[in-house]
């Protein structure tokens, strides 16, 4: 924000700043997108990480069944315009004392 403030600065210059951080916010929010819907779907402990054209997903999702990684990808697909050969799954399992 301060670069897109700044009046030391060009016009081009002012752009650049402007178009990424209209990129940085449409990452995030295709993140968040994706992070509510498979919380909403019942998997908990979402992270999405979106680079580039590939998506990370980080969730406790006990068994890794083919129908939970299915389900997972669809999402991930949908929300963050990522296509299933570049999402990573990687699932984590909490322990319970």
């Amino acid at each position: 924000m301060e670069v897109i403030n700044s009046t030391a600065i060009s016009d081009k210059e002012k752009q650049d700043a402007v178009d990424k951080m209209v990129t940085l916010t449409d990452i995030a929010q295709r993140e968040s997108d994706a992070e509510m819907l498979l919380e909403a779907k019942g998997f908990t402990d979402v992270v999405v990480s979106i680079t580039e054209d590939a998506a990370d997903v980080v969730l406790n999702m006990g068994d890794v069944t083919d129908a939970k990684r299915a389900q997972i990808e669809d999402i991930v697909k949908r929300k963050t315009k990522v296509s299933a050969e570049h999402i990573v799954i990687t699932p984590i399992t909490t322990k319970k004392e």
